[in-house]
């Protein structure tokens, strides 16, 4: 049976020896790739050919494609949207790379901007999804024949139509209600259906926690989940968070990405966390790191950590061909201290665009998260980072919105504060000012919680 965490077989346990064989199979399959999007005359040639490249012959190497510069970003992907819309009527992206006819499957971003990115799918990128992200599952514990519950968004997201479709061919049982139902009825229909895995976000999994009690007279550990599912938004991988889930789910606790440009990536069952098992080495290079000032490739080993460039080793329909992601990861390669697998592991540490400059200090959103969190039970969980202008340059002091737990008394929240602030100046090295609110002043969501909040943008 192939192991997920090594679908290569690669025999050496050492890591220097392992991504250099690893380079290797990928530049093999990169090779049939570069020819793929070379053909491509409206898009992918044009921005080679803009890069130095004459041919496809001309990229010799895995280190002559690392040092490629990105070909598509946020940005570009919604011009080229346009652009292929004005022209020939769709708006899958003059970068489509198949026929229109052999695109068959659409996923989406959410479009909080204004206009979606789409993920386009041939019928073999489709039955290769399928097939990788049935490795996820598996990883999980999920077993042909589990009624799974499925309470992400099903508004085109990737965590949407497109899992449900691959937890069918993996022959589970997904009862697909969706984010848009509301926790009230998710919490009925968990209740009525009794799936042993969930997929939602940590915000979500939150709700479901807090209201159970009022909701459906009972806890949520009452309802026999076994296992919860989370991606989407920063938090399956804090500490407080895992420890939360555990104890009120009774479940184990597992971080996860995927499902773009065959991609899959899904945390051990460690009580601690160490990151994301990368289980697709063998159909995508999720983790091509480059700095994010220099933009030039990182050395791939232990602890490297830089912005992602994401490449789909053999996809057909609209690749992934040097996608700036804005995703700065962490990678470890190596043996697993949770659950002993060897393999590469990835830990989302941030985006290139929330990360904030604090008087030359340099911290992402989710790290104060990961400090706030430390505090429950005494918060909720919830907390906004409150800023005058976009990021990422901070005027001091840092804001924070931090919700108080239902049970604190006001009288505590000045500790509380002064608590916090400490805290974040002992471990990120900046003393933000510490606001505490009455338990159930921030908004929820089911779906993706913005951690920051630009003044500008909230008086609109």
């Amino acid at each position: 049976m192939t192991d997920p965490n090594n679908p290569l077989a690669i025999d050496s346990r050492d890591p220097a020896e392992y991504q250099a064989a690893l380079g290797r199979h990928r530049f093999e399959k990169l090779k049939q790739q570069i020819r793929h999007v070379w053909s491509n005359v409206d898009y992918f040639r044009p921005k080679l050919i803009a890069a130095g490249v004459s041919s496809p012959d001309d990229i010799r190497s895995l280190d002559d494609f690392r040092r490629l510069p990105a070909m598509l970003d946020k940005v570009s992907h919604r011009q080229s949207q346009e652009e292929s819309l004005a022209r020939y009527g769709h708006p899958f992206g003059l970068h489509l790379t198949v026929p229109l006819d052999q695109a068959v499957h659409l996923a989406a971003t959410s479009g909080t901007t204004g206009q979606p990115t789409f993920y386009v799918f041939s019928p073999r990128d489709l039955e290769i999804s399928h097939r990788v992200l049935g490795r996820l599952f598996a990883q999980a514990g999920i077993r042909p024949g589990d009624t799974t519950f499925h309470a992400f968004g099903l508004s085109l997201w990737l965590a949407g139509v497109t899992y449900v479709q691959a937890l069918e061919a993996y022959c589970a049982r997904p009862v697909a209600l969706g984010a848009e139902a509301g926790v009230p009825k998710i919490l009925r229909y968990i209740e009525f259906t009794r799936p042993t895995a969930l997929f939602a976000t940590p915000s979500m999994v939150n709700q479901l926690i807090e209201r159970a009690p009022k909701e459906i007279g009972k806890p949520v550990a009452a309802l026999g989940i076994k296992r919860v599912l989370c991606a989407g938004e920063p938090g399956a991988g804090l500490p407080a968070f895992r420890q939360r889930v555990r104890e009120e789910f009774g479940a184990e606790v597992f971080d996860f990405m995927g499902g773009a440009w065959h991609n899959a990536a899904l945390s051990c069952a460690s009580p601690d966390y160490h990151g994301m098992h990368y289980l697709s080495d063998d159909t995508c290079f999720r983790y091509d790191l480059i700095d994010p000032a220099t933009k030039q490739p990182i050395p791939l080993t232990d602890g490297a950590v830089g912005e992602a460039i994401h490449t789909g080793l053999d996809y057909q329909a609209a690749p992934a061909f040097r996608y700036a992601t804005g995703d700065i990861l962490k990678i470890h390669v190596g043996t697993c201290p949770g659950c002993g697998a060897f393999g590469t592991r990835m830990e989302v540490v941030g985006r290139v665009d929330d990360m904030l400059a604090i008087k030359g200090v340099k911290v992402y959103p989710a790290a104060i998260q990961n400090v706030v969190l430390q505090f429950q039970p005494r918060v909720s969980g919830e907390l906004r980072i409150r800023l005058d202008r976009p990021p990422p340059k901070v005027e001091p002091p840092l804001r924070l919105a931090i919700e108080a737990a239902p049970d604190l008394p006001e009288a505590a929240w000045a500790d509380l504060a002064g608590d916090i602030e400490h805290r974040v100046r002992e471990l990120l090295t900046f003393r933000p000012v510490v606001d505490i609110l009455p338990h159930g002043s921030l908004p929820r969501s089911g779906q993706k919680t913005k951690l920051i909040e630009i003044a500008s943008q909230a008086a609109n």
